[in-house]
């Protein structure tokens, strides 16, 4: 016989409010502030050849979430491969359907998705970044008969940064950039310009683009990360902000300015150029 139309607990939308009130104050009393950033080129992509462009995080959004698995980092965590040393600790949280749906615009996605990042402050003392590896959409099993999940539980990993471009204004978050992020320094003119630089602004020049680290306006060097395009002698570099521009002299683009990477440019050029011969008559010989 079917069901009972008075006592059906699977069609109550009251009970099914009531349930997604106490998950949203659950995670609010035992949860954590975090920030969610999502990628902001998501259809930039290659579609001939499969590859992705350079990821853009712009933006991040303040939401609470509540960390599941609290026992430690899971997942292979660190382990020797051919590649070297690699760390793959991974942590669950779970985050309400209603609070990000409040907090994250919804006129681009309507969920977390796998590949945007998500920053939890309070972590290795300084934050750290992460990576959503997969959301998980039926963890609640449809309780009382909602077809909409009350919370997507997010398997994230430790983010390791790539190059990604991730310019959200906050200073903490952005770090990242700066700290690892392949960086040159510009080397201005004596007399080509005025004025100051402003960190974190865009400068351009006729053919390339980059993101400013830092100025010293003593020595007249600029320290660019975030590089699109190649700059060229002679140039005129032009704060998109600040409006202050500057006539570039000189530069070495293979002398990186990076804090806590070491790239090892300048040595590989210089170890090629003793067994391989360029020239155009021999382009691919040997010495």
């Amino acid at each position: 016989m079917a069901t009972s139309v008075y006592f059906n607990n699977y069609n109550s939308k009251g009970e099914q409010r009531l349930i997604e009130d106490i998950i949203v104050e659950s995670i609010k009393i035992m949860g954590f502030d975090s920030f969610y950033l999502p990628i902001f080129n998501p259809e930039d992509r290659d579609i001939l050849y499969g590859e992705d462009p350079v990821k853009k995080f712009t933006q991040a959004f303040n939401v609470e979430m509540y960390l599941s698995s609290s026992e430690g980092y899971e997942g292979q965590q660190d382990f020797f491969s051919k590649f070297g040393l690699e760390i793959r600790d991974s942590v669950r949280v779970i985050i309400s359907k209603r609070s990000f749906e409040e907090r994250v615009p919804q006129n681009t996605f309507t969920r977390p998705r796998e590949g945007d990042l998500v920053y939890v402050p309070f972590l290795n003392g300084t934050g750290e970044l992460y990576e959503i590896t997969f959301v998980e959409q039926a963890k609640d099993f449809h309780q009382l008969g909602r077809q909409n999940p009350y919370f997507y539980e997010l398997k994230m990993e430790k983010f390791k940064y790539s190059q990604e471009i991730i310019n959200t204004g906050d200073t903490e978050i952005d770090v990242v950039v700066t700290d690892s992020a392949y960086s040159i320094e510009l080397t201005t003119s004596s007399g080509s310009g005025s004025g100051n630089f402003t960190i974190g602004e865009t400068v351009t020049s006729n053919t390339a683009s980059a993101v400013v680290q830092s100025w010293k306006p003593a020595l007249r060097h600029l320290v660019v990360n975030t590089i699109a395009g190649v700059f060229g002698n002679g140039q005129r570099i032009t704060g998109q902000t600040s409006n202050v521009s500057y006539i570039l002299s000189s530069y070495d683009p293979q002398d990186s300015q990076t804090q806590n990477e070491v790239y090892d440019n300048t040595y590989i050029a210089t170890s090629a150029d003793t067994i391989t011969n360029t020239e155009e008559s021999n382009p691919f010989g040997t010495i």
